[in-house]
């Protein structure tokens, strides 16, 4: 059963589930010192649920030390699950100390919306005639196409960069193919890299990257996705 100290504060900026090696650091109610490796799963502007190879403890002071590039800071542990050995930590100063982008809660407000259609119907295949079983299996695994506005809309593009370091990017993603879009991202990506395309809460899809520019645009990489959907343009 997970520990927690009483009246703990309520979740107050956007979560993200991101894996970061860390270090964590720190002295044990008995006056006993620990250190060694941890690992984030979500991560906020105000701390973080980690995964800890050491035992902590509520209530415990700890130092947090990002490896990549190497920067710490000082917390404090909220709740403890020892038996999964996960802990919740609270930062003493909320920042992004964690270098990603954080979504506002609303980041869907305002954004035409991308919704999941049949390509049968949209083709007309279905007029006039009853579909197979078979051919009703494969409409509903392979033809369901995204719907995307004609102009595009704003997505959150999830990865690993080049480095190796996890990234999360929020911008205008556009469709230039029947499976193909494009979008302008800080960080550089490789070709063939596996990548999370969060349309909205309810619309998150696999892409892979098929091309990158040679120069940057606004201080930013051009990138080719290619989807497994079918992406259909809606007229505004």
């Amino acid at each position: 059963m997970p520990q927690l100290i009483p009246q703990e504060r309520g979740r107050r900026s956007s979560r993200v589930l991101v894996s970061l090696a860390l270090a964590v650091s720190g002295q044990k109610s008995d006056g006993s010192h620990v250190s060694g490796a941890a690992e984030t799963i979500l991560v906020n502007r105000h701390g973080a649920k980690i995964r800890s190879a050491v035992p902590l403890e509520p209530k415990m002071e700890v130092r947090v030390a990002m490896l990549a590039p190497y920067k710490w800071r000082v917390g404090q542990v909220v709740w403890a699950d020892s038996g999964e050995r996960e802990y919740g930590i609270e930062l003493y100063r909320p920042e992004n100390f964690w270098g990603i982008y954080f979504p506002p809660e609303d980041w869907e407000l305002g954004v035409p919306a991308v919704t999941v259609a049949s390509a049968v119907t949209v083709s007309g295949a279905n007029h006039g005639r009853v579909a197979t079983q078979s051919e009703a299996a494969e409409a509903s695994q392979d033809t369901q196409a995204l719907q995307i506005p004609e102009g595009g809309t704003i997505a959150i593009l999830r990865g690993l960069a080049s480095n190796g370091l996890p990234f999360q990017e929020r911008d205008l993603i556009l469709p230039v193919g029947e499976r193909d879009a494009t979008m302008l991202i800080g960080p550089m990506v490789g070709l063939g890299s596996k990548l999370q395309v969060i349309f909205s809460k309810n619309c998150v899809e696999d892409a892979v990257v098929t091309a990158t520019s040679h120069s940057r645009e606004y201080d930013r990489w051009r990138i080719w996705l290619n989807f497994s959907r079918v992406l259909l343009v809606a007229k505004s």
